[in-house]
């Protein structure tokens, strides 16, 4: 009986201390981060806190595809139980979802990929290169 008190006790604790911490926030405005090439490499998420009107940023970057002969030819945006394919101007085309049940079989399976091609070819695509620190500050409007 004193373990199922403590248990309680425990628990209503951990719950106080939890809803204390959660900041209710309000999506403002969401904008396309672009490297030199044009090609859309993030999302930048602009929130306000409910409470104090505070305005907090969130930034998302894809992670660069790679196609065949070394050029890229779209981006990854993680997302949970998987993650969003998308192409150089930022439309999705496709997914990417992990399944568990393959890995036993293939311990290094990411999961299944599904890509959603347009009726039009693919444009020629030309090598970008990494940004740097100053480059994503500068993309993401963060210097004042």
């Amino acid at each position: 009986m004193k373990a199922l008190k403590r248990t309680a006790i425990i628990l209503a604790l951990g719950l106080a201390a939890g809803g204390c911490s959660v900041i209710e926030t309000k999506s403002v405005a969401r904008e396309d981060l672009k490297n030199a090439q044009g090609h859309v490499v993030g999302i930048k998420d602009v929130m306000r806190d409910n409470r104090s009107g505070e305005e907090l940023a969130h930034i998302a970057l894809f992670v660069p595809r790679i196609g065949e002969r070394g050029e890229i030819v779209g981006y990854e945006e993680r997302v949970r139980g998987g993650s969003v394919l998308r192409d150089l101007n930022g439309k999705r085309i496709g997914g990417r979802w992990a399944d568990l049940r393959g890995r036993s079989t293939n311990p290094q399976s990411k999961g299944l990929l599904i890509v959603v091609h347009g009726k039009q070819a693919a444009e020629r695509v030309t090598m970008a290169e990494a940004p740097s620190i100053d480059d994503l500050i500068h993309l993401a409007r963060l210097e004042h």
